[in-house]
């Protein structure tokens, strides 16, 4: 199964069901499994990027830069856990069991040691699990890509009282997977001159949102090397929908 196709089984298992006050992380294999967040992150941060490449251009200290589409977003929050603070009746529970027996049931790592699973390969899909970060409306699905684990307190046996995961995921965002295909533009036939500092990739970008539709152009004009279109030349760039 393909990356995007992935995002989308997993969005549709996770939809509608997950959104709640505490956020949770999501692990959408063969059934679907939450791992508890102690607390809701004070912040989080969505990064989207576009890829580049830059081609040197001859008389110019500068060179041409060409749009190659989008890249996957990426996803990065801190989580913090502290086996000190009681958060939720069942934990109260747990921990008045542990002053009856004796016990002390401060044990963070196993909590941790589900997350930072999630960067580990599944042998049989040859990939890592798929996973979303839920909160309330937020809905980022993908994979983690790193977890750091920073351990901040330990008890008199060396054992880890509290910790901040600093997790990366890479994916697509709810309101990203949701945005209106680019295709839906233009709806008419346009004209556009060649120039020194633009390209056929760029033409393509501007007009379709896409660089991979250049070859919709060159097939309009009769353009058999990209690479060789004089400059001041006119270029019929087709509407989406003209298959001629």
């Amino acid at each position: 199964m393909g990356f995007t196709s992935t995002l989308s089984n997993i969005g549709s298992k996770i939809a509608g069901k997950f959104a709640s006050a505490k956020a949770v992380i999501v692990i959408a294999g063969g059934s679907v499994e939450q791992i508890p967040v102690q607390f809701n992150p004070a912040e989080y941060r969505i990064t989207n990027r576009g890829a580049f490449s830059e081609k040197v251009r001859r008389k110019s200290d500068e060179p041409t830069v060409n749009f190659n589409g989008k890249q996957y977003d990426t996803l990065n929050v801190k989580l913090y856990f502290d086996c000190d603070v009681i958060t939720s009746v069942s934990s109260m529970a747990a921990g008045a069991v542990s002053m009856l027996t004796g016990a002390e049931d401060k044990d963070i790592t196993k909590t941790i040691k589900k997350i930072t699973s999630l960067t580990e390969l599944d042998g049989e899909k040859h990939q890592p699990p798929a996973a979303a970060f839920v909160w309330g409306a937020t809905q980022f699905l993908g994979f983690v890509e790193s977890v750091i684990v920073s351990y901040t307190m330990f008890d008199k046996m060396g054992k880890p009282l509290r910790a901040v995961v600093d997790l990366t995921m890479r994916g697509m965002n709810g309101a990203a997977s949701e945005k209106k295909s680019p295709f839906m533009s233009p709806d008419r036939t346009k004209a556009r001159v060649m120039s020194e500092d633009n390209n056929i990739w760029n033409i393509a970008r501007n007009e379709y949102g896409d660089v991979r539709q250049w070859r919709r152009i060159a097939d309009a004009n009769g353009i058999m090397n990209p690479l060789d279109i004089p400059t001041g030349e006119m270029l019929r760039v087709p509407s989406i929908d003209d298959r001629t």
